[in-house]
């Protein structure tokens, strides 16, 4: 998918909006950049306006139908962003990102089988995406499949030793499984690596919990 392309020049995009916005000669892809934009900004609503102009006026434009989909991904509505992801996918079949998406909304609605096809074609697609490996191994524990869903925590962290995300569930399927020293290497790594966060505070508390079923075995 296009990197965001207003990463340098982000803040002069709302004034050139401002002053500009009474012509309606923009391009498909100048509609896109700005609902690229306000997206960021958290303006879901200017931001739905641009993509679905952008649309409009180049009714093929995978990206656009993308941003749809992400859009309602965010908001929630999982109905209106499986049609615009799919819409995406019928332009751009190849795109790893919105496969991926898919996949995770298949997974929230408990269709696993539908968000494994999905994850595992995003990637096929982009045989290093971290987050899709991290995401199949959400998948996988889901189907009752810990060892697996092992093999696909360390993918990612393979990929990103730093990914916390991974590292904590790996943690946890480890405990699960009565693999107490594995669990426990990993949630300390986390605390060595990212102290006072959320994630480190989860994983101290697991280690306490873990501690206390070792001391009483």
């Amino acid at each position: 998918m296009v990197s965001p392309p207003f990463l340098t020049w982000g803040p002069e995009t709302e004034k050139i909006f401002r002053e500009e916005n009474r012509h309606n000669d923009y391009s498909a892809e100048i509609h896109y950049d700005l609902g690229l934009y306000f997206f960021e900004q958290g303006e879901h609503d200017l931001s739905l306006r641009h993509y679905r102009q952008a649309i409009e006026i180049d009714p093929e434009f995978a990206e656009a139908y993308f941003g749809v989909g992400l859009i309602f991904y965010t908001l929630g509505d999982d109905e209106n962003a499986i049609r615009f992801y799919l819409s995406s996918l019928e332009y751009d079949p190849r795109d790893a990102d919105t496969r991926n998406n898919l996949g995770l909304i298949y997974y929230r609605r408990g269709e696993l089988a539908l968000a494994r096809a999905q994850i595992e074609e995003a990637i096929r697609l982009q045989p290093d995406f971290t987050d899709a490996f991290y995401n199949l191994g959400l998948v996988s524990y889901r189907q009752d499949e810990p060892h697996v869903a092992i093999a696909h925590f360390l993918k990612a962290l393979n990929h990103d030793p730093t990914y916390l995300r991974a590292r904590f569930n790996l943690g946890v399927v480890y405990f699960e499984l009565g693999m107490n020293d594995q669990a426990e290497e990993q949630w300390t790594l986390i605390e060595k690596q990212a102290p006072n966060t959320p994630l480190a505070i989860q994983a101290r508390e697991s280690l306490t919990i873990l501690r206390e079923k070792k001391g009483s075995d």
